[in-house]
């Protein structure tokens, strides 16, 4: 019967948009503050599914201002086209979960002042919890298939599923630094990810509209593994007024 389900879940949140998942056991979350396990949001927990949604074009990144909204973790004022993509799956598996009598629960990766989505995991960790791929020198969670460029999101349920193997070795970053090179504000700098001074770089909220931005990308578009496609984030962009 778990063989059954572990084959249903990854059937179909591959076939409503994700493009990788993975299975961590609740044992795995050890390691973090109680107010960072899933067990903060769902004390039943058992598994963690961890969903990947493949960053194809870094438009999808394009964040929008919208009016203000909560869903899939996390109350903002703000959208990105793949958050709509993951937040739907995410959603979707939750309910398919209920049907099953399964607890389900989609966990908040950020900190919120909206109690029900206290309480925090951090993605990136989950997804090497979940043997989708490792943290390499860009900070990133790098996937053997798509390398750094996808966006994550998590679900909590109530059934013991066999976890996902953890990817412990990571050959790809070794010799390579073309992340750390491409970093316009050397945030990367000695192996230490320096946040402060990534969020001070220019790149970010690069206005293209008044009502959207682009982050930078750059040591994401820059890694080579499981590069498919040209990866361009230095987009040049010309703000055009809503009222003209």
């Amino acid at each position: 019967m778990l063989t059954s389900l572990v084959v249903e879940i990854r059937n179909n949140v591959l076939r409503w948009g994700a493009d990788l998942v993975g299975f961590a056991s609740i044992d795995r979350f050890d390691r973090y503050p109680p107010e960072n396990r899933p067990t903060f949001s769902l004390p039943s927990v058992k598994t963690v599914i961890v969903l990947a949604l493949h960053m194809v074009d870094p438009l999808l990144d394009l964040w929008l201002h919208a009016p203000p909204t909560s869903g899939a973790g996390r109350s903002t004022t703000g959208r990105a086209f793949e958050d709509e993509i993951l937040r739907a799956v995410s959603y979707r598996l939750a309910l398919d979960m209920f049907k099953r009598n399964i607890e389900a629960k989609v966990l908040p990766y950020g900190p919120s002042s909206d109690e029900e989505n206290s309480g925090f995991i951090y993605l990136k960790e989950a997804g090497v919890l979940a043997g989708l791929g490792v943290i390499g020198k860009n900070n990133l969670l790098v996937t053997p298939d798509f390398g750094p460029r996808i966006r994550l999101r998590a679900v909590a349920i109530s059934e013991i599923i066999p976890p996902s193997p953890i990817i412990t070795d990571n050959p790809w970053c070794a010799e390579c630094e073309q992340c750390i090179q491409a970093c316009p504000v050397n945030a990367l700098k000695g192996g230490r990810y320096d946040r402060d001074r990534c969020l001070s770089c220019s790149l970010h909220k690069r206005p293209l509209s008044p009502a959207a931005q682009l982050w930078c990308t750059r040591c994401s578009c820059v890694c080579p593994v499981g590069a498919r496609v040209p990866c361009d984030d230095t987009l040049q962009i010309q703000v055009r007024s809503l009222n003209k």
